[in-house]
C-alpha cells in the first residue's frame, strides 16, 4: 500500500469512528509530532530565560524547591 492509500484508509476510517477516546489519542499524538510548544509555552520560557539571564543570582536550587515541597505535604 503506498503513502496516499495509507492516508485514504485512515482518513475514510477515522471519519466513521465513533470512539471519543481513540479520536482524542489521535489527537494527542498530532499535537506531540507537529507543534512542539505553544506560543504560550515559548514566550513563558523565553520569559524565564531573560529574567535568569538579567540576574543569574535569581535562581532557587532544586534541592530546595523539593525540600519546601517535602516540608509542605
Amino acid at each position: 500500500m503506498d503513502i496516499q492509500s495509507i492516508k485514504v484508509d485512515l482518513i475514510d476510517w477515522i471519519t466513521k469512528l465513533e470512539d471519543r477516546k481513540v479520536l482524542e489519542q489521535i489527537q494527542a499524538y498530532k499535537y506531540r509530532q507537529g507543534e512542539g510548544l505553544s506560543k504560550a509555552h515559548k514566550a513563558l520560557l523565553d520569559d524565564r530565560i531573560a529574567s535568569y539571564e538579567k540576574d543569574p543570582s535569581k535562581v532557587v536550587d532544586w534541592s530546595d524547591v523539593m525540600k519546601e515541597i517535602e516540608s509542605s505535604q
